[in-house]
């Protein structure tokens, strides 16, 4: 046998509740979007500027290092297989 539904009854308010009314005050006057002050923010940007520039300049100069070192092992194999070899 099939039961009947029973519909669900839905608590309802009468009153909405409304956000409660906030004071309309002026804003505080914008500077202009072009105006340069220096801030404390604008110091820790400045700083992470000059260690990322750092970081990279170290690891180009390694990269030069590294490949003058390969040079010259290249060229002190390409004398050594150039030199006849004596064999007894």
């Amino acid at each position: 046998m099939a039961k009947a539904k029973t519909a669900t009854k839905k608590s309802s308010s009468s009153k909405s509740k409304q956000a409660p009314m906030r004071s309309f005050h002026r804003s505080p006057d914008q500077p202009p979007f072009f105006s340069y002050r220096i801030t404390q923010q604008s110091i820790y940007w400045l700083i992470l500027c000059l260690l990322v520039l750092a970081l990279g300049i170290w690891v180009i100069t390694l990269s030069v290092r590294v490949q003058s070192l390969y040079d010259q092992v290249e060229t002190t194999s390409s004398q050594l297989d150039a030199s006849p070899s004596t064999k007894n």
